[in-house]
């Protein structure tokens, strides 16, 4: 019964993954693509949530913000201050349209956006409570990030930052955003909801008592080093049952929800 459900939730995961463009993939020009770094003045113009939304389609802007965490940081405050993105409620379109573009602002500086393409993996690996921690990070930190501590932090508190914008998200749905690829949110949705579970559950293992320890032990385990929490486990699926925002993302998007039963 467990391999037949493993197999139920990779089919479809990979459906998921089929029906959808591919993940943050960025366009085929990139070598024209010479404009000027962002600006926190581009984002507060009159259309500046579409060239947000086409900043973070381009490499050279991504790297650009990569390398420069004080704008990027300037432009999630006047997101979160402007639209509410962390806190909601979200009732307008344009909130809800910066709330998918404070998550991505997220992902994509911290390699967050390499943890989403890993979802099968996470999926997988957690088809129930009693998985161990260790098992689910080894399979799903992209190798270039395992090594980097601080790397490793700036992911994983991406990744948790963008989790409280997909909250208010889902729990503004119906009605979804429009022009947006729900798809896309559903997957790093459910990313990020998974990691916000891992987190919780390190951070419910004494010592630990705030996230900063608990990335840290997360990085000790990554690294085979000595680590408080090498055996422990979820509490529960972070998927199944779903959580109302996430549920609420997925049906948006006409998505059934990987491990659902």
């Amino acid at each position: 019964m467990a391999k037949c459900k493993a197999v139920a939730l990779l089919s479809v995961l990979l459906a998921t993954l089929a029906g959808c463009s591919a993940l943050l993939d960025f366009n085929a020009f990139a070598s024209l693509d010479h404009r000027s770094a962002p600006t926190l003045a581009d984002v507060k113009g009159a259309d500046g949530l579409n060239t947000l939304a086409a900043d973070l389609a381009s490499p050279s802007m991504v790297a650009a913000l990569k390398a420069d965490p004080a704008t990027t940081l300037q432009i999630k405050n006047y997101l979160d201050a402007t639209y509410h993105v962390t806190t909601g409620p979200l009732t307008t379109a344009d909130q809800q349209a910066a709330a998918v573009l404070y998550s991505d602002l997220n992902l994509k500086t911290t390699s967050g956006d390499q943890l989403v393409n890993n979802i099968v993996s996470i999926v997988v690996a957690t088809p129930s409570s009693g998985t161990k921690i260790a098992d689910i990070l080894g399979k799903i930190i992209p190798p270039d990030v395992a090594g980097d501590a601080t790397k490793f932090a700036a992911m994983v508190n991406g990744l948790l930052d963008a989790n409280k914008a997909y909250t208010a998200l889902g729990n503004s749905i119906p009605p979804a955003p429009p022009n947006v690829n729900l798809g896309d949110v559903a997957q790093k949705a459910a990313v990020a909801c998974t990691m916000q579970a891992v987190v919780a559950a390190v951070m419910a293992s004494p010592p630990i008592t705030d996230t900063g320890g608990a990335i840290t032990q997360m990085y000790m385990l990554v690294n085979n080093q000595s680590s408080t929490i090498a055996n422990v486990t979820l509490a529960s699926d972070p998927l199944n049952p779903p959580l109302t925002y996430v549920k609420n993302i997925f049906d948006a998007a006409g998505l059934p929800l990987p491990g659902a039963s």
